[in-house]
């Protein structure tokens, strides 16, 4: 069986990771591809746990600095011969960095995945540009938008497109799991109107545009709750920005959870309300959860996701007006659940997402690039 070592930088909360614990998992159930997982620094115990359940290699290089570049290089490389992998797969620029350099003359062929390069600074770009005109095999980006900037630079040969996707084994209810129920846990009481979100607590999700959105819509609906799952370096001062806006009373930040499942089934509305996204795996996840969906107009995907949900101007308004509008129309939520329902069991389960990812593997191994 050909092995596929999977190099990201850390496995912690987040959409990236979670792709990446997931392609592992369904490859070992295809049994075509053998996979490795590697982090470069150490990272969370919960999706080590979950790697161990299922029985996938994990490695941790647990770098001290991402910037020691000698040693890291060193320990990398080390790493690499002693797994042999028939290709490496990385996801993000650090894992560029070091799979790419750190595997010089092993003739191993190197796929790199591009999930937000436009966040990137120039410095890395720069690097990324180097590593992809000499070193790096193919590219997978997750929307066709960013498949066409890289063929501005690279053969399009190389660039492959591959739709984000989700495993719906990781949305699984809680036993005996009760809306109502759920929300008098969160000190929700009955008929109330519930929007949330789940995502790191970070300056590009426009979490501040959300809470001022919401700020106004209490103006004339007393009744509507605010759930923001997750946590990052914006946490301090969302929760700041709440107790300016006087709407702590309505807003709740549970930090990161495990029952994201169970959680987002008490929403009534799921906003992304991105600056700046590719392909947010949450917006899948809560559409298969039959929970209807706006998205920014952002979204690198909002082609794709706007068949089934609402696209709007990444504005305090646009947030504001559209959840207003939504909120009044029952039957159109009703709608939108059974479509987002449907589109992603068609169209982005991980089996499917890993049966291309294998051809791709293929092609890239036979040569044929």
């Amino acid at each position: 069986m050909k092995k596929a070592l999977i190099i990201t930088g850390v496995l912690d909360f987040g959409g990236v990771e979670r792709l990446a614990v997931d392609t592992a998992k369904e490859l070992i159930k295809r049994k075509n591809y053998h996979p490795i997982i590697c982090s470069l620094l150490k990272s969370n115990e919960s999706f080590i746990k979950e790697l161990d359940d299922a029985q996938i290699e994990y490695y941790s290089l647990e770098f001290k600095s991402i910037k020691n570049i000698i040693s890291n290089l060193i320990a990398i490389r080390k790493f690499i011969k002693k797994c042999n992998p028939d290709i490496i797969h990385t996801h993000q620029f650090a894992s560029d960095f070091y799979g790419t350099v750190g595997s010089l003359g092993l003739k191993i062929p190197i796929i790199s995945h591009l999930h937000n390069p436009q966040m990137e600074k120039f410095s890395r770009k720069t690097a990324r540009f180097i590593l992809s005109r000499f070193f790096i095999r193919a590219f997978i980006a997750v929307v066709d938008e960013k498949a066409d900037a890289l063929k501005r630079l690279i053969p399009s040969a190389k660039i492959f497109t591959l739709y984000n996707s989700i495993n719906p084994e990781n949305l699984r209810l809680s036993d005996n799991f009760n809306r109502e129920t759920y929300r008098a846990k969160l000190s929700i009481p009955k008929n109330c109107f519930v929007i949330g979100s789940v995502g790191r607590l970070s300056q590009e999700k426009g979490y501040d545009l959300l809470l001022q959105a919401f700020k106004e819509i209490l103006e004339t609906e007393k009744n509507f709750f605010l759930i923001l799952i997750g946590g990052g370096p914006e946490e301090k001062n969302l929760k700041k920005l709440a107790q300016n806006l006087k709407i702590t009373d309505k807003v709740i930040f549970t930090g990161y959870r495990k029952d994201i499942a169970d959680l987002v089934s008490v929403f009534d509305i799921f906003v992304v309300s991105s600056r700046i996204e590719s392909f947010p795996l949450v917006s899948l996840e809560a559409m298969y959860l039959n929970i209807p969906t706006i998205i920014t107009d952002k979204l690198s995907s909002k082609d794709i996701l706007s068949h089934a949900a609402t696209v709007v101007s990444c504005s305090i308004d646009g947030l504001k007006n559209e959840i207003l509008s939504l909120s009044k129309d029952k039957n159109l939520r009703e709608e939108m659940s059974e479509k987002g329902k449907k589109m992603v069991e068609k169209e982005f389960t991980m089996n499917n997402y890993v049966y291309k990812l294998e051809k791709i593997y293929d092609e890239i191994i036979n040569n044929k690039l």
